[in-house]
């Protein structure tokens, strides 16, 4: 973190936290003449005269003196008055051993005034910090000055350039101050934007920093120089009282919709020391309802959580050239019709299009207050804010029928769905409704239709609703149920990343042919890993069938010259237009007839 020198003493803090004598080292396997040396501070040169060595030769037990060395502590007093230098970069550890957390790492060269000591051990204090250090790095100063903040140490690597004097700077984005020069380095704290910090120096393209009490490592691109740069005996560090991280900025309701410039991920918390909740891809829209500081609240595909407003661009939620406007608020200003959801869940999104951002759902029989209809969209109100419906899943009924429940009639398997224990078949969609009848243990059901709680069913020519609580769905009983079920997996994954050559989900995410493959075997279906052209021309899935074909729920499509010549991607269908598939901004949804790109490279389809 500081020099060569100081690096190569870190690397062997470990052992050098459990040195024991300081006059002699017995040789261990892997050690050198010149590791020896490094670890204890002597000229190689000096360590071959005081052992008599005429070669860099050693064998392992052999007993080497160390003459010379640094003076060792005396650990029979609990109270020390001396100061002591550092003779190495040195652990400073929560207690008297190596079993114990390292607090920081003091650098080489800093002066300590031991507090008392145990053993081999002395505890001191050094930027705020106290804890324990190991004797045999330390070494008797005549100074008595208290100990000072760390120097910039001189670097032999060739890409280091230590400027003359400290000088200041200005972060340019919310940056993360690291524990070394790495981008898989631990982070420290995260440095708000515009924030000052002293630069100790710079190291290629990384700058060695403080910020507060916390020094650390950061991208050199992301800091502007400062106004002004205080002079070396006034050096720009601000007091001990300030804390190294701002307090959280005051949380304020908003009502925006953003599109992603970059593939964005989602937090618990405003800050990116909170854990990871998803990523919405580059180009998605989301809707805020929250901001904080730099940090908006958003929804996607169903979760929420903060992104970094930097990766955010503004942009509309309002339907281009709207029609047909319906009068006000639906739910209650229109006065003949309310819209009903007539579909198990519907997903709504941010904007009038289905690649647009899920900010929410509702589902089978909820009335939904619609604002405006336009394009075969009905925007909504959802929650304290607006979103987008697609309107062929929503059917108009007469103002005042929905009093009791209604269903979504539709395809369902009888191979799909059973009671483990015989349950109530009631008249209504409610648990107080009267008793018409009963299922059997482990009987399949024939499912005819579903509320949000309840599947209507048709028993032997009693009909009526059984809570989907006693009810359990089965996937893969039928080439039907094995289709629905790759929908379902396939879902699970909208947002992943495009992942070339991916075929599962530990490697962040999935190619077009990928997501095929995980899908498929994940619903039970074993099929081998090949590419899009193979699973287009083998017999993989069936037989081919032309674009003229009337795809359903769970067919896959094939598309022809997208990155290469002949077929060359996939995907499933979810309905007769909508396809889900691992695309350039990866996992999601397009929609074959709305989108020329798609519609004039579609080869056909297969029905698994």
């Amino acid at each position: 973190m500081y020099s060569f020198a100081a690096i190569a003493a870190v690397s062997v803090l470990a052992q050098a936290d459990e040195a024991s004598a300081a006059s002699t080292h017995i040789v261990r396997a892997g050690d050198t003449l010149w590791s020896i040396s490094q670890q204890h501070h002597i000229p190689l040169a000096t360590l071959k005269s005081m052992n008599n060595l005429t070669t860099d030769r050693i064998a392992i037990g052999q007993t080497l003196n160390l003459a010379g060395s640094p003076t060792v502590l005396t650990t029979t007093s609990t109270a020390v008055s001396s100061n002591r230098v550092t003779t190495a970069a040195l652990n400073l550890r929560a207690g008297a051993g190596t079993s114990h957390n390292v607090l920081l790492t003091i650098p080489k060269g800093q002066a300590l005034k031991p507090l008392k000591t145990s053993g081999k051990w002395s505890q001191v204090t050094f930027n705020g910090k106290t804890g324990w250090v190991h004797n045999d790095f330390l070494t008797v100063t005549a100074t008595t000055a208290k100990p000072v903040a760390p120097s910039t140490p001189k670097s032999t690597a060739a890409s280091t350039v230590s400027p003359t004097a400290q000088s200041t700077s200005q972060t340019t984005v919310n940056l993360n101050l690291r524990a070394s020069k790495s981008t898989k380095a631990n982070v420290l704290v995260t440095i708000p934007k515009g924030k000052t910090v002293t630069i100790l120096k710079v190291e290629g393209s990384w700058s060695h920093i403080k910020y507060g009490s916390t020094t650390g490592f950061v991208a050199t691109t992301y800091l502007k120089k400062a106004a002004a740069t205080p002079s070396p005996s006034q050096p720009a560090t601000p007091s001990p009282s300030q804390p190294a991280t701002p307090a959280a900025p005051k949380e304020e309701s908003v009502n925006q919709s953003f599109v992603t410039t970059a593939n964005l991920n989602v937090r618990k918390g405003a800050g990116i020391g909170f854990a990871l909740v998803t990523t919405i891809p580059n180009g998605a829209t989301v809707q805020a309802t929250k901001q904080s500081g730099t940090w908006y609240y958003v929804t996607y595909n169903g979760k929420s959580g903060y992104v970094s407003a930097g990766y955010l661009k503004q942009t509309t939620t309002a339907p281009s050239a709207p029609v047909a406007p319906n009068l006000g608020d639906a739910g209650a200003g229109n006065t003949s019709v309310e819209y009903v959801v007539n579909t198990p869940s519907l997903n709504v999104r941010a904007a009038a299009s289905t690649s647009s951002a899920i900010v929410g759902s509702v589902k089978a029989g909820q009335t939904l207050r619609v604002v405006q209809t336009a394009n075969g969209w009905h925007q909504i109100y959802i929650g304290n804010t607006t979103g987008f419906v697609a309107a062929s899943f929503v059917k108009e009924v007469p103002k005042g029928s929905t009093t009791a429940p209604t269903w979504v009639s539709g395809s369902f398997d009888s191979h799909t769905f059973y009671t483990a224990s015989p349950a109530a078949i009631r008249a209504q969609a409610n648990d107080s409704s009267q008793v018409v009848g009963s299922t059997l243990r482990g009987g399949l059901l024939n499912v005819v239709g579903e509320t949000a709680t309840h599947y209507r069913v048709n028993e032997n020519g009693t009909q009526g609703f059984v809570a989907k609580a006693f009810v359990t769905q089965v996937n893969g009983q039928t080439a039907q149920a094995t289709r629905l079920a790759t929908i379902a997996v396939a879902k699970k994954y909208v947002g992943t990343p495009y992942i070339w050559a991916s075929s599962s989900p530990v490697n962040g995410g999935f190619d077009c042919s990928g997501i095929i493959y995980y899908a498929f075997n994940q619903a039970g279906v074993s099929i081998p890993r090949t590419n899009v052209a193979n699973y287009w021309a083998g017999s993989y899935f069936g037989p081919q069938l032309d674009k003229s074909f009337v795809p359903q729920a769970g067919d896959l499509v094939f598309f022809e010259n997208t990155y290469t010549a002949g077929p060359s991607h996939m995907g499933i269908m979810i309905d007769a237009d909508t396809f889900i598939h691992a695309g350039t901004f990866g996992l999601g949804y397009n929609q074959i007839s709305k989108e020329p790109y798609w519609k004039s490279r579609l080869i056909g389809y297969k029905r698994p």
